[in-house]
């Protein structure tokens, strides 16, 4: 078993990464409540601007499909294209493993060996269902879960009460073109106007993958945990997985509306990556002595953890290592020399 577990803090400025609805001509940034606690013992809510783990998961997904095909495991063609249907029913799983789904009898051997091998299929015929999940929603029900997790990314706890959303004025000009009719009584308009809220902030990241089970049974009590592809296709995989965390990591691709509000600046603050051979969880960057906590943590409980971090404070320009923690002089140093590690471990 190998575990990674990454936390950070990463600046997004003037962003429109993660949009949730548009009312009109009005398309507004995805927010969400965040309840604190003062010095005082009293409690302040803010809403602030947020980006989904979905969007993440989608991000990192997108990476995911075209590193697996680079190595040569097969990826479905809607997977392939970032359209995650994730084999949801009959019609989707039969294009995806190119058979039918297995009847179901009135018997509930008859349905764990449908279930079986549903899940058998779709792990064979798409690496990124099974490094992903999947939820076959029909009869049998068959449920894999993701070997990653992420989760909302929003403003840390000391940035709360700076951080801003704005709508933002913008226009669309076709006048003095044949396709706009000028005349007084027109009713086509030669100038679209429209507005799009913006936001900058010190954002908190999270993201974790558990390789234990990649390309293995994880639905049926009999069949936990065996081997559903031979050991190398394992092994590719898992690398990939890696690769593909190093690459979204280093190039952070997360949010919709990119082509033309692309963020003024993508930037890690810090970031922390352990990498574990049991489950060991970075603590969360909402506050920032998330270091720290994670050094103290590793001190009292460790399955041969090792943890990568930058920090954009003076002290921590220099690499320099400790039995505990590794600081590096980039996130680009910590990202990879993480990664490295993890790929190392994989057997």
């Amino acid at each position: 078993m190998m575990y990674v577990s990454v936390r950070g803090r990463i600046w997004l400025e003037a962003e429109a990464a993660n949009m949730v609805e548009s009312v009109g001509n009005y398309v507004k940034h995805r927010r969400v409540p965040v309840v604190i606690r003062e010095k005082n013992g009293n409690f302040l809510t803010f809403f602030v601007p947020s980006i989904s783990g979905e969007s993440v998961a989608h991000s990192y997904q997108s990476v995911l499909a075209e590193t697996l095909e680079k190595v040569g495991e097969k990826v479905c063609k809607y997977c392939d294209k970032g359209i995650f249907l994730k084999s949801t029913n009959k019609d989707v799983y039969k294009e995806v493993t190119g058979n039918d789904p297995p009847k179901t009898g009135k018997k509930g051997s008859e349905n764990v060996k449908a279930a079986r091998e549903i899940e058998e299929n779709i792990v064979k015929n798409c690496a990124v269902e099974d490094i992903g999940g999947f939820l076959f929603a029909e009869n049998p029900n068959v449920k894999r879960t993701s070997t990653f997790s992420t989760g909302y990314m929003i403003p840390v706890k000391e940035s709360l009460s700076m951080t801003s959303i704005d709508p933002e004025l913008h226009s669309r000009y076709a006048l003095g073109t044949k396709f706009v009719n000028m005349g007084e009584e027109s009713s086509t308009s030669g100038q679209m106007i429209y507005y799009v809220e913006i936001s900058s902030a010190l954002f908190s990241f999270s993201f974790d993958l558990d390789t234990t089970f990649i390309g293995k049974y994880t639905f049926n009590v009999e069949d936990y945990g065996k081997e559903i592809v031979p050991e190398d296709n394992i092994k590719l995989r898992i690398n990939a997985s890696l690769d593909a965390l190093e690459k979204f990591l280093l190039n952070f691709p997360v949010g919709a509306k990119r082509t033309r509000f692309n963020p003024s600046e993508i930037r890690w603050d810090s970031i922390g990556i352990a990498v574990s051979g049991d489950v060991w969880t970075m603590p969360s960057s909402f506050t920032e002595d998330y270091l720290e906590r994670a050094k103290i943590k590793n001190e009292k409980l460790s399955y041969n953890t090792k943890i990568y971090a930058y920090a954009e404070i003076a002290e921590n320009k220099e690499s320099k290592e400790e039995t505990i923690i590794t600081y590096l002089k980039t996130p680009e140093d910590a990202i990879t020399s993480a990664i490295n590690d993890a790929k190392g471990r994989v057997k």
